[in-house]
């Protein structure tokens, strides 16, 4: 249940700060953000990366099968998710394309996907025990 808590409020944080991007709301703080060098880019990193791992772990890492290699079922959807939001910035006057925040995102994704395993790993073996 922890888990669950976890993902929701973590996925309520990142869906707000979408939210005001989308709609120039507390431009000020994000703003900010991206005065900090890589400010933006480790935001990224950070909240998508962290979701990711959220959602992995609250699904006990469920792997699935696609192109001949096993994927986090998680990762995956968070993969979908933030694409297309990245994408759609096209076409959103409020928002600007960046095929580096982008990057940012599926880097988060990689690496918290790899500690959201390590973690579910042990967690499986302390209960094994």
């Amino acid at each position: 249940m922890k888990r669950v808590f976890l993902l929701v409020v973590w996925a309520a944080i990142v869906g707000t700060i979408v939210w005001c991007a989308d709609h120039q709301e507390l431009k000020y703080l994000l703003d900010a953000v991206k005065a900090v060098p890589g400010g933006d880019k480790v935001g990224h990193f950070v909240l998508v990366g962290g979701l990711g791992f959220l959602l992995n772990w609250t699904l006990r890492c469920r792997e699935f099968w696609c192109a001949g290699r096993l994927w986090l079922l998680g990762s995956a959807i968070v993969f979908g998710i933030f694409t297309v939001d990245e994408v759609t910035q096209i076409w959103r006057p409020a928002r600007t394309f960046d095929l580096l925040d982008l990057a940012a995102n599926y880097a988060g994704i990689w690496f918290f996907g790899g500690l959201a395993r390590r973690v579910v790993k042990r967690e499986e073996a302390g209960r094994s025990r």
